[in-house]
């Protein structure tokens, strides 16, 4: 009797020795499939739309703190030939990885533009030494950018406040200065800052004025291709491609 037991127990290890290779491989796959699965799900595959619209050859972004890690190689393979890094706000706000992202945007060979947030809150010479403090020279190529929203020039103090700023900046790095805002904006400013060129905020590239350097046309456009395509706020230069290369 205890030798029929000990070979049916014999049997069954062997069957639990050749079944269970087969489980884990089953249990492998499974993972695989519902790896891909999740991946795919969290990462859409997008088509690819890195080409500037009609009539225009020079396109770059707009980089903040929330766009998290950028690839600037792949922006550069990708028909991307400027961006714009997002630097201060007012005198209490800097992006610490604005360093970073500047040096890699170098490496990339794209042109680099720096962007200050204007605060009316704060007095005009206190945004601007800020902003020269946490910089530096490291402002790129580019014209310097400082971003208006409405609420910021509800007031004709605002609006000064705005255009000390502006010539403080424009004095000490002997740059030009563009106004990174809305089309709303630009027409409060337009008698109060005369002179200044502005990066203006549109869902199309229909206004071509020689007072709009450049002109965001899309909030989230489709840059790359497959797994390492990107949507990231998209400008294009409202010149040549001479032009842009005479910028320093």
């Amino acid at each position: 009797m205890n030798i029929m037991t000990n070979f049916s127990n014999e049997n069954l290890k062997v069957k639990l020795n050749k079944t269970l290779p087969i489980i884990t491989w089953l249990l492998i796959i499974i993972g695989i499939i519902a790896t891909a699965i999740v991946w795919f799900t969290a990462k859409p595959i997008y088509t690819e739309t890195s080409s500037a619209p009609a009539g225009f050859s020079i396109q770059g972004v707009a980089i903040n703190e929330t766009s998290g890690y950028v690839d600037y190689n792949n922006l550069a393979s990708n028909n991307i030939d400027f961006a714009y890094l997002r630097a201060t706000s007012g005198t209490s706000f800097s992006d610490d990885s604005y360093q970073s992202s500047y040096d890699r945007a170098k490496e990339a060979n794209l042109k680099v533009g720096t962007i200050q947030v204007f605060d009316s809150g704060d007095d005009a010479a206190a945004q601007a030494q800020y902003f020269i403090n946490k910089i530096g020279d490291n402002i790129g190529q580019l014209p310097i950018a400082v971003y208006v929203t409405s609420d910021e020039v509800a007031t004709h103090a605002s609006k000064l406040r705005l255009a000390s700023l502006i010539q403080t900046l424009s004095a000490h790095y002997n740059r030009d200065i563009i106004i990174y805002t809305v089309p709303s904006v630009q027409k409060k400013l337009k008698s109060t800052i005369t002179k200044t060129k502005y990066w203006l905020i549109e869902d199309n590239t229909d206004n071509k004025s020689k007072s709009n350097q450049f002109i965001q046309y899309s909030e989230d456009h489709t840059i790359g291709k497959g797994l390492k395509a990107i949507k990231m706020p998209t400008s294009v230069f409202n010149g040549s491609v001479q032009e842009f290369k005479e910028i320093k």
